[in-house]
């Protein structure tokens, strides 16, 4: 019994792992679970996207402060990433130009490669594929981390205990 969600646990899914409905959950921490024991897996960084023919799309690598006379394709307030982008602009002190707002990453790229906006979003291959520009952040600093999450309480059967070591071993991260 296995959950997985790439943004986070939604309550529903976390009430229901807490009690026992899943063995072992990948999902991103949350803070003030003291029940629950989390072991990095895996980690991601979030990059600035823009259309190929955009003014930006020069750039390797950019300061978000230069996003600020853009229109943005920004995560809606439902995704769990609406906080983290929100929090790196506050960070630089910059309001952004919203122009849309959605909930899928791989959406927003869509908008982004038909010429809506630009957008920050977590790195996936998935961009590769696209008619964007992938820009790397230079300022400010963020990467997300990914958790494999276990009850620190709940007895482990033998397969998923040695999932469990199998995936500490080969994919645990500092």
């Amino acid at each position: 019994r296995f959950f997985h969600d790439v943004l986070c646990l939604e309550q529903r899914e976390r009430n229901g792992y807490k009690y026992e409905k899943y063995d072992i959950v990948f999902c991103t921490k949350r803070e003030n679970e003291p029940d629950i024991h989390f072991i990095p897996v895996s980690k991601q960084d979030l990059v600035v996207i823009a259309p190929k023919n955009h003014p930006l799309s020069g750039h390797e690598s950019i300061n978000l402060k230069e996003l600020a006379p853009y229109p943005q394709i920004y995560f809606s307030q439902a995704s769990d990433l609406r906080g983290i982008v929100d929090n790196l602009f506050q960070k630089i002190q910059v309001k952004p130009q919203i122009a849309y707002e959605i909930d899928e990453d791989i959406v927003i790229a869509g908008f982004v490669s038909k010429g809506f906006g630009v957008a920050v979003v977590p790195y996936m291959t998935d961009l590769l594929r696209m008619d964007v520009k992938i820009i790397q952040i230079s300022y400010p600093d963020w990467e997300r981390k990914f958790y494999m999450a276990a009850l620190k309480t709940h007895h482990m059967t033998p397969v998923v205990k040695n999932f469990y070591d199998y995936v500490t071993t080969n994919y645990g991260i500092l």
